[in-house]
């Protein structure tokens, strides 16, 4: 929530260098105006109301008396904003029990006092400027690069960035594919400058330029609308179990086993599902043909960009999207099938985060108890924890791990971008004499893997980019381009995370899958599980709470976006752009003396 405060009505001739300071606004009492505005970020979705929002910051650093007040103004809106965003944090806490629950408020104030800065500084420096259209430029110029900080400084925090709001907006959001999310962000603060000028001008031209702006974003709503196509492409069954445990029970230990016994139930049930189906649906098919690069009028994943899928396609796909079905012969024709009542096509199973307590890879009995559920063909992705013997420091990670019915681990991946707190505790030495401790169980820190990836998973199945809950959330760090998988897997555990966390969650997943023109498997103990497909639409999705499980296809891949080329840099030179236009109303002004 954001709430900026002024004492006084605004003048009729906006003069803004003489407008009321925000700390004389403070000490004179009750505020004549209080504008509290929720952002759009989920779960709420009032995109409209945050357009407002950034439009109020606007105007209030136009009409601030100097830089240090733009910046109270600021720093007021970025904390309220993460504050209110953030209340999710809060209550990880209470599951943790080495630490006062109270500190989840203390830490969630802390990070937004932190992440206002973020705001903060922007606002103050556009206040340099002494023309009021100077400052909107300012501001919106420098607010990008900050935001771009914010996602990579000491580690970098790039939860719900500004342009995430657009999500809720009907086309919009299909222009990640082009720009990123750094590039929605711009379009909101053009989109927001140009609702200040439209309101409040006070010149005809910033009316026109105003109006002109935010008619240029609803077109740019038009465009990405057009861009969404429909496939007949019917891939992989895909079978998502969200098992419905809170964080309490998941810590039980004497509930382990019980545990997987509803990942196992929950996952013969859906798989019995996925055969029913398949035979009302599908009662007699042959399989004529196994050779796509030859079949006539297929429907490839990769419309429009290749004309056919074949194995020259120098590394814009994983080879088991590239690679012909293991089964095909030398001529290209496989043997003649016909599905029946024995036959069961291969599915992939998704587990999510921490699902399965125990070493996978040092206990046989638990890989082969985790695989029963299986059949002949089909492919489990989980969560669990992996070893590293060669770190004697850190001995475990947070696991993604590909195992087939035998109970073979067919592939793993650990978790990279590392949650401070929950999986490490950073500057250890000075935090932990003070009581403060990880929030996942466990007295050493996880180790941290080496990035993003592509896992070629066994059988029929495609390349995979294996992803680990909040690693989603950072742009350009979640596919390995230069072996383009055809999905992404996201698993996560969202139990601990309240109502807020899970949809906005959900919402970083919709703008990579945009953004990358992939989709998204997302399983989470007890939040929103989902499958995405490349426009970011959800395919298929829980309810949000209790044992479920979410039966689909997996959506084909996209032709590979703009934004896996670079396309994000757009945005940096759209700030840039503004940085000169301010510059130059700056330079223009002093010349007029």
């Amino acid at each position: 929530m954001a709430c900026l405060w002024h004492s006084r009505p605004p003048p009729p001739s906006l003069h803004f260098t003489s407008g009321t300071s925000f700390a004389a606004a403070l000490r004179n009492g009750p505020c004549r105006t209080v504008f509290c505005l929720c952002s759009a970020l989920a779960p709420l979705g009032l995109w409209p109301a945050t357009l407002a929002g950034v439009a109020l910051l606007f105007w209030v650093v136009m009409r601030s008396k100097g830089w240090f007040t733009a910046g109270l103004s600021g720093l007021a809106f970025g904390t309220g904003m993460f504050a209110v965003s953030l209340n999710w944090i809060a209550a990880s806490f209470t599951y943790q029990s080495a630490m006062d629950p109270a500190l989840g408020w203390v830490t969630v104030v802390g990070l937004s006092l932190f992440l206002a800065l973020y705001v903060a500084v922007p606002a103050a420096l556009a206040a340099l400027a002494r023309e009021p259209e100077a400052r909107v430029l300012l501001l919106a110029a420098l607010w990008l690069p900050a935001e771009w900080l914010r996602g990579t400084l000491l580690t970098g925090f790039a939860w719900n960035p500004l342009g995430i709001a657009w999500l809720a907006a009907p086309g919009l959001p299909q222009l990640a594919a082009d720009v990123g999310g750094i590039g929605l962000t711009a379009l909101m603060l053009a989109a927001s400058a140009g609702l200040v000028w439209l309101v409040v001008g006070p010149a005809p031209l910033n009316r026109l330029v105003g109006g002109a702006m935010l008619v240029l974003v609803g077109v740019g709503g038009l465009v990405g609308d057009g861009r969404i196509t429909q496939s007949g492409f019917l891939g992989a069954p895909v079978v998502i179990v969200q098992p419905g445990l809170d964080q309490a029970q998941r810590l039980a230990d004497t509930e382990l086993d019980a545990h997987l016994d509803t990942y196992l139930d929950l996952t013969r049930a859906a798989l019995r599902r996925v055969e029913e189906n398949e035979q009302a649906e599908l009662p007699d098919v042959e399989i004529k043909e196994a050779n796509i690069e030859n079949a006539p009028e297929i429907d490839s994943p990769l419309r429009p960009s290749t004309e056919k899928v074949d194995g020259q396609m120098n590394n814009r796909l994983a080879a088991g999207l590239a690679a012909p079905p293991p089964d095909a012969v030398a001529g290209g024709q496989a043997p003649s099938a016909r599905r029946g009542a024995n036959t069961t096509t291969p599915t992939l199973v998704v587990w999510p985060e921490g699902a399965i307590d125990g070493l996978l890879e040092r206990d046989a009995a638990l890989r082969a108890r985790a695989a029963t559920a299986l059949r002949e063909g089909d492919v489990l992705i989980t969560g669990g924890t992996g070893t590293n013997p060669k770190t004697p420091a850190t001995p475990y990670a947070n696991s993604l791990f590909v195992l087939d019915k035998s109970g073979r681990i067919r592939g793993r991946y650990d978790k990279a971008h590392l949650v401070p707190l929950g999986e490490y505790v950073p500057w250890r030495d000075v935090l932990e004499p003070l009581g403060i401790a990880r929030l996942v169980p466990g007295d050493s820190d996880f180790s941290a893997g080496p990035g993003a990836r592509t896992i070629v998973l066994p059988g029929r199945f495609l390349g995979m980019a294996p992803v680990i809950c909040y690693e989603i959330a950072f742009p350009s760090a979640v596919v390995d381009n230069s072996e383009r998988p055809a999905f992404i897997t996201n698993i996560s555990n969202d139990a601990w995370f309240g109502a807020w966390g899970p949809p906005q969650h959900l919402a970083q997943a919709r703008l990579r899958a945009i953004e990358e023109g992939l989709p998204i498997l997302r399983a989470t103990t007890n939040g929103v599980s989902a499958v995405i497909d490349g426009h970011g639409r959800l395919v298929g999705r829980s309810l949000g709470h209790g044992a479920e499980t979410v039966i689909t296809t997996l959506p084909p891949p996209l032709p590979a976006p703009a934004f896996t080329q670079g396309g994000g840099s757009v945005a940096m030179l759209f700030g840039l752009l503004l940085l000169a236009l301010a510059l130059f109303l700056e330079r223009d002004r002093f010349r007029r003396g």
